[in-house]
């Protein structure tokens, strides 16, 4: 029997590319493409399915994206496998997916191949990592054995990535707190540094995938910044 089969992602190009890729799988039944979290629960509810391969950041949907999204689909579809197909390079992120028992992750990065191995062993309840998963991975587990120092962020950085991405400035978020603009913007810095964050859509990533924000609230604050701009934050 064919492996029912759902690609969800908010990139219509890549959407384009999986359904050419899945029509040269015959054990694959491609039952439907999707951009958001509404579209893919709504299909779920109508269709019977055997796997979902969803994008880790998909915002614009009811049922938000990342982290909150797949326990979600965990708890109200547990008979349906997942697979996560991600452009995210983070091994918090990814180590994150993992933990809630998320064993298919697959780079955007890698070869078309790999997702037709993930679909089968998301559906067989296997464990599979595409290549550049796996590495980022393995170097996690070496820098773990090496004894180098786990990411931990103080209290306060995490309040201000928390409060930043919830869609304060570094100002309104000085105010609030009581510390001066500088440092908290140091602080935010600091943070950013520890994770391996470069920009401010990182941390927009960073706090959808980690449930460190509701992904949907985030979702609509980096949807404002990028209509109305980048708030003004070092």
């Amino acid at each position: 029997m064919a492996i029912r089969t759902i690609i969800a992602d908010d990139h219509p190009v890549l959407l384009v590319g999986m359904e050419h890729l899945l029509s040269g799988m015959p054990d694959v039944n491609l039952v439907g493409l999707v951009e958001n979290s509404t579209e893919l629960v709504d299909l779920l509810g109508r269709q019977d399915v055997d796997v979902v391969v969803t994008d880790v950041s998909m915002p614009g949907g009811r049922y938000g994206d990342g982290i909150a999204l797949l326990r979600f689909l965990k708890r109200r579809f547990p008979k349906v496998r997942l697979a996560v197909l991600t452009g995210v390079e983070s091994t918090q992120v990814l180590q994150n997916i993992r933990r809630i028992d998320v064993d298919v992750i697959v780079s955007k990065a890698d070869h078309h191949q790999h997702l037709q191995a993930a679909i089968r062993h998301a559906y067989e309840q296997k464990a599979y990592l595409s290549p550049t998963a796996q590495c980022l991975i393995e170097k996690e587990a070496e820098a773990d054995e090496l004894g180098a120092p786990a990411v931990h962020l103080s209290k306060r950085e995490t309040e201000v990535l928390r409060m930043f991405a919830e869609g304060f400035s570094i100002s309104d978020i000085g105010t609030r707190v009581g510390r001066s603009r500088k440092t908290v913007s140091t602080q935010k810095m600091s943070a950013m540094r520890k994770l391996g964050l470069r920009t401010d859509a990182d941390i927009y990533q960073y706090a959808m995938t980690s449930g460190l924000v509701p992904a949907s609230q985030v979702s609509r604050n980096y949807a404002t910044e990028v209509e109305n701009g980048p708030r003004v934050s070092p």
